[in-house]
């Protein structure tokens, strides 16, 4: 569980900007592992502010996750529709599983632009956030969250405070949690129907039964991961739910909710989000 990383602007401390190109799809798996990555750096990091690791060990901890993770975060990056902040989290990738071999100013200067990197993205963000890209918003999102681990541990190797860039942090996430949230919902599937009007297929059959869908997605515009799973609806309400423990019964209530919602979050922009809060907040 861990995933992330960023680092470097150039020497300038600015991502050249690159012609857009087409977003590609991202496999399920690759996020999953860029989740998972991510999951773990937090806690690596966390882990060494309480004491638990030392600095030394959540580093060298987490620069074996980058090196298991790699493929599946350069797959994400190869795929993100935001070109001008690649530069730098590619960089990041390269220089910090070695940077606990740079004497202290290069470590510095690491650090440094790790931070800038982060600066960067969280004003991109806000700048494709005007015109409602909620696509680059995620990628965005998704490039901070696996960035800011890696920033923080850079800063801490080369001595530098870092109590301001995680309350940066804290207030990015929070205010990308607003748009990426996981919400569930029922509908029926209209599309059984032998006709197109619901009403009168009812009234001519009144006890038919219309499979439906119990189904969670991420927010804004569509979802990162998803899921479905069907039930029955009668006279466009929920009617029952065939119980997994009693075949040939039904429950009059949907029992998979909370755990339909945790498996699309743990895949998903907002359960990166929420789990990055949890351990920088702790």
């Amino acid at each position: 569980m861990v995933r992330g990383l960023v680092a470097t602007v150039v020497a300038t401390g600015i991502a050249v900007p690159t012609a857009p190109r087409p977003a590609q799809a991202v496999d399920p798996s690759t996020i999953i592992a860029v989740a998972q990555f991510a999951y773990a750096a937090y806690s690596l990091y966390s882990g060494s502010k309480s004491g638990e690791l030392t600095l030394e060990q959540a580093v060298t901890m987490m620069v074996s996750e980058v090196r298991r993770s790699e493929q599946a975060i350069k797959n994400h990056m190869d795929a993100l529709t935001v070109a001008e902040v690649r530069g730098c989290t590619e960089h990041a990738m390269l220089e910090f599983v070695e940077s606990q071999d740079f004497p202290m100013s290069l470590k510095q200067r690491f650090a440094q632009d790790a931070t800038a990197c982060v600066t960067a993205i969280n004003v991109r963000y806000d700048v494709v956030g005007q015109n409602f890209n909620f696509e680059a918003m995620r990628d965005l999102g998704v490039l901070l969250t696996s960035l800011g681990p890696v920033a923080l541990a850079a800063r801490a190797q080369a001595n530098l405070q870092t109590a301001q860039l995680e309350q940066y942090l804290i207030a990015a996430f929070a205010k990308m949690q607003n748009t990426f949230q996981v919400f569930c919902h029922e509908y029926f599937d209209r599309f059984a129907l032998p006709i197109p009007n619901e009403e009168e297929v009812w009234q001519i059959y009144p006890e038919l039964y219309i499979p439906g869908y119990f189904q969670c997605v991420e927010h804004a515009n569509g979802p990162m991961a998803g899921r479905h799973e069907y039930a029955l609806w009668r006279w466009g309400q929920f009617a029952g739910y065939r119980d997994p423990a009693n075949p040939g019964q039904m429950l009059n209530y949907y029992p998979h909710y909370q755990a339909l919602r945790d498996e699309v979050a743990r895949r998903s922009l907002s359960g990166i989000l929420a789990a990055a809060l949890t351990e920088l907040r702790s």
